[in-house]
């Protein structure tokens, strides 16, 4: 049994002090990343390099050649709450740069290896300043151009409890990817390079022109040319506040909202009620469970925007959300407006006929139940379904619900059919199949289909290549962030090639943020699986129905989907008696 704690207060020491408050700040490697791009471009760079050696919690450095910090002074920016951004309370109300707390460098200090080499314009020379966890260990003159360059190394070496809830490396270096691409978007004025144990990965030029000239011009460097004159621009203003955008078409969209990018007074955040706005813009051009891709700039006054929410500064509250949350969605809406839907008839959604209030249970003559426990022959690859037959008299019907759920009889009751969520576990098994034996079948595209990707999706489809050539996908990859896909697992529809490719990498990005020390095969089979299912809202004829059940209770778990939820719910006959008062 643990003692009582006593009432005695006592001070922490310095050291504990500092590294409980550097992990407010400081939460990942991505947090010191992000601390010291922003501090880069407050002091005025026009050109950013960062360098990672292994992983950003190895090794990495920020080089800028902003305005600099003077040799006195290298050792007082080391100080919790030391900054050059505000002098009094009353500037918060104009703050017009991304830092201000002053907590960045000395929370990054206190638990890593820190040297800052730094030179201004009106200098002869450079001077440098060591520090490890927190204490300065060695400081003096230095060789340097005038900027600053910041090292980090050892990322936590003196608070090992965090490491072990670290992000994969991966998959925090594709974090990095997209938080450059979010202040590459914020700043197009300003170049940004990044090099990855030697090896440059991108190198965007400052774009020419202002406005939303400039924001197409670096999306175009980012996504290539044609993916960028394909997004739809707004260009508004109402009441002090305006807006910018550069909306993707609704065949762009995500099944998550990482294709959005939200930036505020050039501050990249998050914002739901941002989101939501972009949402109702897009109406019904978009079906239920995908998200617009979008990047939207908005410019608020400082008084009307409060930025010191929360000590990473993602989050930002607005005095007044209804203004901006109109904005947003009526100028959105604009360049939307002449694109339509595609024409679809939901079914379940037309009206009732009349006689549905006066069903009457019809008297169950001559009817075979089907027995879901004989065992059935696997069917190993989507492509080679069986064809149709011609069922035995005995044989029952299945039913669609709604384009959901199958509704087959069985002995002694009903059992209810998840449509998605069968679908989802055949063709889990399937995947893990391929992965571990023989590659899947392929289906060549007549018309090879060209793709651009985000760069983060790019890098990542780096590392999942030999899966996905495994699954039976057949890439071409033209440059970064193009892709063409020659081929792709057969079984799949080839319309949907581009927003099937997509889907599956967001899908292992998402699951790589859950757990980064699980297999990455089982990832690619699970986001596989759920993208390529047949959907809730999907027309099935009989014959397919059939083939799914079948498919179904061969597999080794038919109980439930990769994600734990049951396929099917079994409804007994007794049951049902007991429901109608049948005795």
């Amino acid at each position: 049994m643990n003692a009582p704690l006593t009432a005695v207060i006592r001070r922490l020491e310095p050291d504990t002090a500092s590294r409980i408050a550097a992990g407010e700040v400081i939460e990942r490697p991505l947090s010191a990343l992000k601390e010291l791009v922003e501090n880069a471009l407050d002091a005025g760079a026009r050109r950013i390099e960062v360098r990672v050696e292994r992983s950003l919690d190895h090794a990495f450095q920020v080089a800028d050649d902003g305005c600099g910090i003077a040799a006195h002074e290298l050792e007082l920016a080391l100080e919790r709450h030391a900054t050059s951004k505000i002098g009094a309370l009353e500037d918060l109300d104009r703050l017009d740069t991304l830092g201000f707390r002053g907590e960045a460098l000395p929370s990054i200090a206190a638990v890593s290896r820190l040297r800052i080499t730094s030179r201004r314009m009106e200098d002869e020379g450079a001077a440098f300043v060591a520090v490890e966890g927190g204490r300065v260990t060695k400081q003096g003159a230095a060789a340097r151009a005038p900027g600053t360059t910041v090292e980090v190394s050892a990322l936590f070496f003196n608070t090992p409890a965090r490491r072990k809830f670290l992000h994969s490396p991966t998959g925090e270096l594709r974090a990095a990817m997209r938080l450059l691409e979010a202040y590459a978007l914020a700043f197009p004025e300003v170049s940004f390079r990044l090099v990855v144990d030697e090896r440059e990965r991108f190198d965007w030029p400052a774009a020419a022109g202002v406005g939303i000239a400039a924001a197409r011009a670096r999306a175009a460097a980012l996504w290539g040319a044609r993916h960028a004159e394909q997004r739809l621009a707004v260009d508004a203003a109402r009441d002090g506040l305006a807006v910018r955008a550069l909306l993707g078409l609704p065949e762009h969209a995500r099944t998550s909202r990482e294709g959005q990018l939200v930036i505020v007074n050039r501050r990249w955040i998050q914002s739901p009620m941002v989101g939501q706005a972009l949402r109702q813009a897009y109406g019904n051009l978009l079906p239920a469970g995908r998200y617009p891709a979008a990047v939207l700039w908005l410019s608020v006054p400082p008084e009307r925007l409060d930025v010191n929410v929360h000590p990473t500064k993602r989050e930002v509250r607005f005095a007044d959300e209804g203004a901006v949350f109109s904005l947003i969605a009526a100028s959105c809406a604009q360049p939307l407006a002449h694109l339509h839907p595609p024409f679809t008839v939901v079914y379940g959604q037309a009206p009732e006929p009349q006689w549905a209030n006066r069903v009457a249970e019809p008297a169950p003559e001559n009817q075979t139940a089907l027995g879901l426990d004989v065992a059935r022959p696997a069917v190993s690859d989507a492509a080679t379904a069986p064809p149709a037959t011609a069922a035995a008299p005995a044989e029952p019907e299945l039913w669609q619900l709604h384009r959901t759920y199958i509704l087959a009889p069985v002995r002694h009751g009903l059992v209810i059919i998840d449509q998605h969520a069968a679908h989802e576990r055949v063709l889990y098994e399937e995947a893990r199949a391929r992965m571990e034996g023989a590659k899947g079948a392929a289906q060549g595209l007549l018309f090879p289909a060209l793709i651009d990707l985000t760069q983060t999706q790019f890098e990542l489809l780096l590392e999942l290549g030999p899966w996905l050539q495994q699954l039976g996908w057949d890439l071409l990859l033209i440059g970064p962030p193009s892709v063409v896909i020659k081929a792709l697992p057969a079984g799949l529809p080839a319309e949907r090639a581009g927003t099937l490719l997509q889907d599956m990498l967001d899908g292992v990005a998402e699951d790589t943020g859950r757990d980064a020390h699980e297999d990455v095969s089982e990832k690619v089979a699970r986001s596989y699986a759920c993208h390529a299912a047949t959907r809730a809202g999907d027309p099935l004829t009989p014959e397919e129905m059939r083939t799914l059940v079948d498919r179904l209770f061969a597999t080794s778990k038919p109980h439930g989907d990769p994600h734990g939820r049951p396929t099917f719910v079994k409804l007994d006959l007794d049951e049902l008696h007991r429901r109608f008062n049948r005795g």
